[in-house]
C-alpha cells in the first residue's frame, strides 16, 4: 500500500484552516497523520510531494441527475412544465444514451471535486453505471406513479435492488401510497420538494403548468385526488419521524421552519438551479440558523453554466458573493452537511485522520475566502487507492 507525504501552504476543512503550512502522511486512502511539517515529520518510507497552494476534502454532491448530463447546459423554456416536456422527457426517452450520458456525469463531477454524490437515477442501468465509477454514491432509483400507476409503482420500490436506495420522484408525479411505500422500504429516501409554484397549484388544486404537461403527454389520471395541503406539511405527516432527503425547498412558509428543524428532513439547495428557473429568495439561512441540516446540490448539467464540470464549489462560490455567507459553513454545507444527508460518514470529508474520500488541491490558494473569491478549479492531489 502506498504511503505519501504531502507538504502545502494550507490545509483546510470545514472548521477553516488546520494547518499552515501543513502536512498530511496518506497511507492507501486513509489519513495516518495531519498537521504541521514539524508534528507529521518525514517518514522514509513516505514519498513526499510539495503542492503549493490548498488541500481540502472531497466535496460532497448530495443532489445531481447525472444521467441528464448529455446534452449539457441548455436554454431556460418559457415554463417548467415546457421545460419537462421539450428537453427532460426525450432525454428520458432515450434509453440507448444512457450509458454513454451517465459516464459523461461521473467525468464532470469529478472535475468538479465531488467524488461522494447523492445521484438521482432514471433507471436502474443508470444506478448501477454510477456505482461501478470511482465515485462513493448514493443511488437513488427513480419512482414515478399515482392514480392507475401506484401499484406499479409500488411493485417497484419492492424489487430495487439493496444496493440501490430509492427517490419517489415529486409531490406531482407520485401518489400517496407511493411515498408511503417508500417510507416504509428501510430504505434511503430522497425527493424533489416544493420546487415551484407548479407543483403548490398542482397538489393543492389540480391546476397550473403541471397539470397542463400531465394532460399533454397524456399522463393525467383522473382517478387521483388533490392533497388540498401544502406538500411539506403532507410529507412530514406521511414520514413521520423517517429520515429522508428532500431537494430544493424553493416554497416554504414560516410554520416549515421549525417543522422541518423537529423532523428528520434534511434540505438540498441547489442554488444555481434555483436561479436558472427563476426562484428568489431561497430560505436556506433561516433553514440553517433553524437548526435544518442543510447541504448543497447541483441538480442537473442542463440548468448549470458549466458544461466542464459538475461542482458545488460553483454553488459555494455563488452563495458567498450573492449572499455574503460565511465561507466556513458553505464549506460545512458542501462537506459534512451532504455527508450526513446521505447517510455517509462525515468523517470522510474532513482532514482527520482516517478514511477519506480524496483530497482536493487548489494550486495558490492560501485561505477559504480566497478560494471562494477566486476561479481556481479543483485537482486531486492524488488518485484514490482501488
Amino acid at each position: 500500500m502506498s504511503r505519501f507525504l504531502l507538504h502545502s501552504d494550507v490545509i483546510a476543512d470545514y472548521r477553516g484552516t488546520i494547518a499552515s503550512p501543513g502536512a498530511i502522511l496518506l497511507e492507501g486512502n486513509a489519513i495516518q497523520a495531519v498537521g504541521s511539517p514539524q508534528d507529521v515529520g518525514h517518514p522514509e518510507s513516505a514519498k513526499c510531494i510539495q503542492l503549493d497552494g490548498m488541500i481540502t476534502p472531497s466535496f460532497v454532491n448530495a443532489h445531481s441527475h447525472l444521467d441528464l448530463s448529455g446534452l449539457g447546459p441548455v436554454p431556460q423554456t418559457e415554463s417548467f412544465a415546457e421545460w419537462l416536456v421539450e428537453i427532460v422527457r426525450p432525454i428520458r426517452l432515450d434509453s440507448a444514451s444512457i450509458p454513454e450520458h451517465v459516464r459523461k456525469g461521473i467525468e464532470l463531477s469529478m472535475a468538479g471535486g465531488s467524488r461522494i454524490i447523492g445521484d438521482i437515477a432514471g433507471t436502474q442501468l443508470a444506478a448501477e453505471i454510477v456505482a461501478s465509477s470511482e465515485l462513493l454514491p448514493v443511488s437513488y432509483v427513480e419512482v414515478i406513479g399515482f392514480g392507475r400507476g401506484q401499484h406499479a409503482a409500488k411493485e417497484k420500490v419492492l424489487g430495487i435492488p439493496d444496493q440501490f436506495d430509492i427517490s419517489p420522484h415529486a409531490p406531482y408525479t407520485c401518489s400517496l401510497e407511493v411515498y408511503k411505500a417508500c417510507f416504509e422500504s428501510g430504505k434511503k429516501v430522497s425527493t424533489h420538494l416544493s420546487e415551484s409554484t407548479a407543483e403548490l397549484e398542482f397538489v393543492q388544486h389540480h391546476s397550473g403548468d403541471i397539470f397542463e404537461y400531465l394532460t399533454k403527454v397524456d399522463a393525467w389520471d383522473e382517478t387521483v385526488q388533490p392533497w388540498r395541503e401544502h406538500p411539506i406539511d403532507v410529507l412530514l405527516h406521511l414520514a413521520d419521524g423517517c429520515p429522508f432527503l428532500a431537494a430544493h425547498l424553493n416554497y416554504i412558509e414560516d410554520r416549515h421552519l421549525a417543522m422541518i428543524a423537529n423532523s428528520n428532513m434534511s434540505v438540498v439547495y441547489c442554488p444555481r438551479a434555483s436561479a436558472y428557473f427563476g426562484h428568489v429568495d431561497h430560505r436556506w439561512m433561516e433553514l440553517v440558523a433553524a437548526g435544518v441540516n442543510v447541504a448543497l446540490g447541483t441538480d442537473s448539467l442542463l440548468c448549470l453554466d458549466t458544461p466542464d464540470r459538475i461542482s458545488v464549489l460553483d454553488e459555494m462560490r455563488l452563495l458567498y458573493k450573492r449572499d455574503g455567507e460565511e465561507a466556513n459553513l458553505l464549506m460545512q454545507m458542501a462537506t459534512i452537511n451532504g455527508a450526513c444527508a446521505l447517510g455517509i460518514e462525515p468523517s470522510l470529508v474532513t482532514m482527520s485522520e482516517g478514511e477519506t474520500a480524496g483530497l482536493l488541491w487548489f494550486d495558490g490558494i492560501e485561505s477559504m475566502g480566497a478560494l471562494l473569491d477566486s476561479s481556481v478549479q479543483p485537482q486531486w492531489a492524488i488518485p484514490r487507492q482501488a
